[in-house]
């Protein structure tokens, strides 16, 4: 994920530069958790998919903009583990079982 992505994700402008660092912590934290979940690396997907799918990019930049948005543990709204449509997005992708 570039950073440029994130930031349209997230609803900032691109000139905005406050922020870029956290920003690039929180794109790297959703794509390794990412591929932890998914039990694979990007070389792997790359391989498998002749490139990363639309719908894990989805995903990244959507886990990227919900830590951005939500920077606590635990908020009194809404107490899920990731947002719903990060997990359907990446579902498809996953390896089951280590080889």
């Amino acid at each position: 994920m570039t950073l440029d992505a994130i930031k349209a994700q997230c609803r900032i402008e691109r000139c905005f530069t406050g922020e870029d660092q956290l920003l690039t912590i929180y794109g790297n934290a959703a794509e390794d958790g990412i591929l932890r979940v998914l039990n694979r690396s990007i070389d792997e997907i790359r391989e498998s998919y002749g490139g990363v799918p639309d719908g894990l990019k989805v995903a990244g930049l959507m886990l990227a903009e919900h830590l951005y948005t939500h920077r606590g543990p635990t908020e009194n709204v809404q107490l899920s583990s990731i947002p719903y449509a990060v997990d359907f997005y990446m579902k498809p992708y996953m390896k089951l079982a280590r080889t």
